[in-house]
């Protein structure tokens, strides 16, 4: 009796600290399960790391934010289509140095996102709503400005942006690296960072704390238009194309990094630390089924069961924390 005692102990005790720490388990393993059938294993990691998640990171950081803060942007993409196709046509057309055409681009983002936080805490519109407009009203405009053309042709200082390299590391890791710890010090460092939380987990009890509840939300959303643009810029200096599309994915892909990173819907939980993990986990998922040869046909369904999982493992870890703290 004693021993079965001991090993249900023992039992409990690794699945506490499975539950506790499943996004980096699962990320690890999910990285093995690809490297065991790749001839290159350390330079996939590297192309994933340096390559792809920072793009993903960059916008996802603003979505995840705005799900803190009690809300969603879902204007990213077109906010980012509309931001980098008007700055390559300043740049292009106008003739604007590159520094003038980049600072265009971010400001043109972040006040598509203070009028979404503006119409979201004046006119009181929930942010769903508020932001699925937004997301077609911004590509309406992207449509009508760009007139079924494209923006190609940029300089080698602009392409160099994203196409750059320092100590043989792409730009864009260093970019996204830079916007992350800002973020992780605003958000766990500053006044303004509790307040994102405490807007988002109690608005009322915040409000009564002298918390300028309405201000906090438009900062919030002011800096997912911002993300949002510097992520459009980057795949813009990337690929040299400027066109009425680009970003289609944006606001699925970081709403779905952000739930798989633990951020919860309804506000309050998670942060830019929680965005990195569920963005690495979105995207080596989606390479652990390339480098397997998946059909792109099973890519959705698959994803779909990963993201109810995560929301589930999430459920039981908060269940858990609570039972232990109690």
């Amino acid at each position: 009796m004693a021993m079965t005692g001991a090993l249900n102990g023992n039992i409990k005790k690794v699945g506490g600290v499975l539950i506790m720490y499943y996004r980096p388990i699962l990320l690890v393993g999910i990285i093995i399960a690809s490297s065991a059938v790749i001839q290159d294993p350390v330079q996939n990691m590297i192309n994933v790391f340096t390559m792809q998640a920072p793009y993903v990171l960059i916008y996802t950081m603003g979505m995840t934010l705005a799900i803190v803060a009690g809300g969603l942007d879902l204007s990213q993409g077109s906010v980012a289509a509309f931001s980098t196709c008007f700055a390559a046509m300043w740049i292009i057309q106008g003739g604007s140095d590159i520094v003038t055409g980049i600072i265009i681009c971010i400001v043109v983002g972040a006040m598509f996102g203070m009028t979404n936080g503006i119409i979201i805490t004046k006119a009181k519109v929930p942010p769903f709503i508020a932001t699925y407009g937004m997301d077609w009203a911004a590509r309406g405009l992207t449509f009508i400005m760009m007139g079924g053309v494209m923006i190609y042709g940029f300089s080698d200082e602009f392409l160099s942006v994203a196409w750059g390299t320092i100590f043989g590391i792409s730009n864009i890791f260093y970019i996204a690296i830079a916007l992350f710890v800002i973020l992780a010090l605003i958000t766990l460092k500053t006044t303004f960072g509790r307040q994102i939380y405490m807007v988002g987990s109690n608005p009322q009890a915040a409000k009564l704390s002298g918390v300028r509840n309405d201000a906090v939300i438009t900062a919030v959303y002011t800096i997912s238009g911002a993300l949002a643009a510097i992520a459009g810029l980057l795949f813009v200096s990337r690929l040299d194309v400027a066109e009425a599309f680009l970003g289609r994915d944006f606001a699925l892909n970081a709403l779905a990094a952000s739930l798989i990173g633990g951020s919860r819907q309804g506000g309050g939980k998670g942060g830019v630390i929680n965005a990195i993990q569920g963005v690495l986990i979105m995207l080596f998922i989606f390479n652990l089924l390339n480098v397997w040869r998946v059909s792109v046909l099973w890519h959705p369904l698959v994803f779909g069961i990963i993201i109810v999982v995560a929301a589930v493992l999430e459920q039981t870890r908060t269940a858990y924390m609570v039972k232990r703290l109690s």
